[in-house]
């Protein structure tokens, strides 16, 4: 039985596959959703290292606490669901939440510290040579999860070139024969 539901969101549109799947099956199952996201600590690089930042002040030490971070944070998943599933959202049990530090690590420690049934999340797109580099949050994620980790791909635009559609069956290239009947 599921009853309580994680969802990993980087708040970018490629995550709302993933906030939607998690949120169907929060209301099918009837179980609490915690949409979380793992923020970092911002980085201030001061435009010329030679002068102090006007930004900060007279020194180069950026002026934040780690629970302004992740009040930031929590707000921001807060606005994001809203503007993107807000009639959806109020029909079920949630709560936003944020992590501070590495995402899959903060991801594992969010779904034991929640006791979370399923993990929920979109696969993030991966260029080609970041695919044999590195491995993915949601690989990541997977390994070290104490419950099943559902992971959902983005839909795909599909662009027509154009031409008629060729099949590739068996080594060679056949017409479709349904593509030429009106």
């Amino acid at each position: 039985m599921i009853r309580k539901i994680l969802c990993p969101t980087d708040l970018s549109a490629n995550s709302k596959a993933g906030v939607a799947y998690a949120l169907s099956l929060a209301r099918e199952n009837r179980a609490e959703l915690v949409v979380f996201h793992a923020t970092s600590i911002p980085v201030y690089e001061p435009a010329c290292p030679c002068e102090p930042n006007p930004f900060l002040g007279g020194n180069s030490v950026p002026r934040f606490t780690v629970d302004q971070l992740l009040r930031d944070a929590t707000s921001k998943v807060r606005h994001f669901i809203h503007a993107n599933f807000g009639d959806e959202i109020a029909r079920i049990q949630w709560k936003p939440k944020a992590g501070l530090g590495k995402v899959a690590r903060e991801i594992v420690a969010a779904a034991r510290q929640e006791e979370a049934d399923l993990i929920v999340m979109a696969k993030k797109k991966k260029r080609p040579l970041s695919c044999i580099l590195s491995r993915s949050v949601s690989e990541a994620v997977s390994r070290q999860a104490p419950c099943p980790v559902v992971s959902v791909s983005p839909p795909q635009i599909q662009r027509p070139w154009g031409g008629w559609r060729v099949p590739w069956t068996g080594g060679v290239l056949q017409d479709s024969e349904a593509d030429h009947n009106p």
